[in-house]
């Protein structure tokens, strides 16, 4: 493989990589105070649906024979959740992507994958009484057409989505673990994000006039996966190291808005490359209820 071959794959690779890691407590009443513990739990009300805005950016960067290329995503994707009442204890939520936008931009130009299959679809959503995605699997009946990285189904959009609740009462201070894992799955094969989480009920905030609480996140997340891309057969190994700010109101049990921002880096390993080629990048994403 020439030079120009090397960095022309090196780009695809890095293409299907950011589509791939493209993506993670409140107060009863006004008179709680920092010192009063709170019950932090999702509540649903039934007929009564709820809007929301997601919006995505990944950078990354690929060392490819001592020069840089860089790619970057872009995303927004609206949401409605329509509340079905109970399943087994869970939350059953219908979900219709109202609408939804990527745009890839890399050293081979520009890319802008067509989502009229998607846009106005609907699928059923099983989410705990404590943030836990339950059953995603609906979502991936559904698939956004990357090019020449091939498809990838919708349903790690869905995983992790909400903050994840302690299981216990809290007060300001009061940390608790959690742990997500995002699967992709794409013609090309699977790419596994496992993360272990510390969330901390940092304070209450009033948003957008609900009285929220403050929950600051600490992610770690370990990448793996293994792939065949343009024929070739690909490793890959990374890690993410992330914050995450999450608003959450616990007298309606709605969550409100979040800010994310990661960084990454790890290896991709091919013996068509030549061995090992390292990347870097970041991510950054944002959720926010929105009225209809």
């Amino acid at each position: 493989m020439n030079k120009s071959e090397f960095r022309s794959s090196a780009a695809k690779i890095l293409v299907f990589l950011l589509a791939v890691a493209g993506s993670t407590g409140a107060i009863a009443d006004k008179a709680t105070t920092a010192q009063e513990a709170v019950t932090l739990v999702y509540k649903f009300t039934q007929g009564t649906p709820l809007a929301y805005k997601q919006e995505g950016g990944q950078t990354q960067n690929i060392d490819a024979m001592g020069q840089t290329i860089t790619t970057e995503v872009t995303s927004i994707m609206d949401i409605t959740l329509a509340p079905k009442g109970l399943k087994d204890g869970n939350h059953l939520l219908g979900v219709t992507i109202d609408a939804m936008s990527i745009n890839i931009n890399g050293p081979q130009g520009g890319m802008t994958p067509d989502l009229k299959d998607v846009i106005g679809k609907s699928f059923d959503f099983v989410l705990s009484p404590r943030g836990e995605e339950v059953d995603v699997s609906g979502a991936s009946a559904y698939f956004v057409d990357m090019g020449q990285s091939g498809r990838r189904d919708l349903s790690s959009d869905f995983q992790g989505i909400f903050p994840n609740l302690p299981d216990k009462p809290v007060k300001v201070g009061d940390k608790w673990p959690s742990q997500e894992t995002i699967v992709q799955k794409s013609d090309a094969g699977e790419v596994i994000i496992a993360f272990t989480n510390e969330n901390t009920l940092d304070g209450f905030e009033t948003i957008d006039g609900r009285e929220c609480a403050r929950i600051k996140t600490a992610a770690k997340g370990v990448m793996s996966g293994a792939l065949n891309q343009m024929g070739m057969s690909l490793g890959l190994e990374g890690k993410l190291d992330g914050t995450e700010t999450s608003y959450f109101d616990v007298k309606a049990g709605i969550f409100v808005k979040s800010n994310m921002t990661a960084d990454m880096n790890g290896t991709i390993t091919a013996d068509a490359l030549g061995g090992a080629i390292g990347f870097t990048g970041q991510q950054r994403s944002a959720m926010s209820m929105v009225k209809k």
